[in-house]
């Protein structure tokens, strides 16, 4: 029997530390348990030399940027304008179950834009009528797809918002000179965004505008466009039309479209 160095409890198989020779029980074997001298003092836990030692502090939780990025591949596989399509449809068949509040949340109301400050980009996504959702949704499909196949998703994605939100920011200071609380909506404004990209990018293409049968290059009709909106501009309180907001979304759909053409040399 022998007994241990700290306590004095006898035992028939004592402890014998490796590192500084003693007898310990087993209550006192550890190294930490009997402040081993055998151990280096700068050792925080004491623990032997040999054993690595954890940091004192944890690292950051990092988000696997690889694996974000392939979710959003996975979803951009679909089309962007595709998808953008597909959430202004969905919003408009709710709209349908909840009625205007559904526009009271999301519609554009200069008046309140400051309650409510994410109305400039939601009121993109929500129409008036079936009419209204309709016509923006075709005419999207075929300019938009066009315009990203064209430039890629990611540029497309900077035409439709920045043109759109252009468009609601002139409109919020349009109605500011007119009547502040009546709401904007539709999609419209990036939709002329996008149209003037591709007017830009791709020049040469030549559009139908209906009910006329007769193509027209789309450059002619960009420009009857913004002719429509800029005579009808001040008598937007009666057509019931954000015209500025047309003109806005064009001009940086225009300023955008030159910028990526003069980048990506495209004819």
């Amino acid at each position: 029997m022998a007994k241990c160095d700290v306590c004095g409890k006898e035992e028939y198989l004592p402890y014998k530390c490796k590192y500084c020779g003693g007898t310990f029980c087993a209550e006192h074997r550890l190294p930490e348990k009997h402040n081993c001298p055998g151990i280096r003092k700068d050792e925080y836990w004491n623990v032997p030399v040999k054993v690595k030692k954890r940091d004192s502090f944890a690292k950051p939780i990092e988000v696997p940027v690889k694996s974000v990025r392939k979710s959003v591949r996975k979803v951009s596989v679909y089309g962007w304008n595709n998808i953008i399509i597909g959430i202004c449809t969905v919003v408009f068949f709710i709209k349908l179950l909840f009625g205007s509040i559904v526009d009271y949340y999301l519609a554009l109301t200069p008046a309140l834009i400051l309650k409510m400050p994410w109305q400039i980009l939601t009121a993109i996504f929500d129409h008036a009528g079936f009419g209204h959702y309709f016509v923006n949704m075709a005419v999207l499909f075929f300019f938009g797809s066009e315009l990203e196949r064209r430039v890629g998703g990611k540029n497309y994605l900077k035409v439709f918002f920045l043109s759109g939100i252009a468009g609601n920011l002139a409109y919020i200071a349009y109605a500011y000179c007119t009547n502040p609380f009546i709401p904007a909506l539709g999609a419209s404004a990036a939709i002329f965004g996008v149209m003037g990209a591709l007017a830009m990018v791709a020049p040469y293409i030549n559009v139908v505008i209906l009910p006329l049968p007769i193509p027209l290059n789309i450059r002619w009709a960009i420009l009857l466009f913004a002719l429509y909106d800029l005579v009808l501009l001040p008598f937007s309180m009666r057509t019931g039309v954000a015209h500025i907001s047309h003109l806005a979304g064009l001009m940086v759909g225009l300023y955008l479209g030159k910028m990526l053409r003069i980048k990506g040399r495209w004819y």
